[in-house]
C-alpha cells in the first residue's frame, strides 16, 4: 500500500464527512434544532474511517510530513467534534457557536493540509 493511495482515500472520505457536517450546521442554525442522529453518526463514521486509514498509513508505510500534521489536526478536530456534540446539553448556544466554529476551522485546515500533501 502506498501513501498516496491512503491519502487520496482519506481525502474523499473527509470530503463526504464535510458535506454531512455542513448539512448538520445548516439544520442546526436554520431551524435552531438538533440535526437527525443519523447525520451525526454518518459524519462521525466517515471521519473515523479517514483517521483510521491515515493512522494505519502513518504506522506502517509512513506519511509525508504535511499528512502527519493533518492527521494530528484531524485527531484534535474529532475530539472537538465529540465535545461539540455533547456541549449542546452542557452549555448555552452562544458559547457553543464558538466551539463549533473552532471545530469547523480545524477540520478545514486538516483537510487542506491533506490535499496539499497529496501528489498530483
Amino acid at each position: 500500500m502506498e501513501p498516496a493511495h491512503l491519502i487520496r482515500t482519506s481525502t474523499w472520505l473527509l470530503a463526504a464527512a464535510a458535506a454531512f457536517g455542513l448539512v448538520m450546521a445548516v439544520i442546526r442554525f436554520a431551524r435552531d434544532a438538533g440535526p437527525p442522529a443519523l447525520l451525526s453518526k454518518v459524519h462521525g463514521i466517515l471521519t473515523c474511517s479517514a483517521i483510521a486509514i491515515l493512522s494505519y498509513g502513518w504506522a506502517t508505510v509512513g506519511l509525508p510530513h504535511l499528512a502527519s500534521v493533518a492527521l494530528v489536526l484531524l485527531l484534535i478536530t474529532a475530539s472537538a467534534g465529540l465535545a461539540t456534540s455533547q456541549a449542546w446539553r452542557w452549555m448555552q448556544p452562544s458559547n457553543i457557536q464558538l466551539l463549533l466554529f473552532g471545530h469547523l476551522s480545524m477540520a478545514a485546515a486538516g483537510f487542506f493540509l491533506l490535499l496539499a500533501s497529496s501528489p498530483p
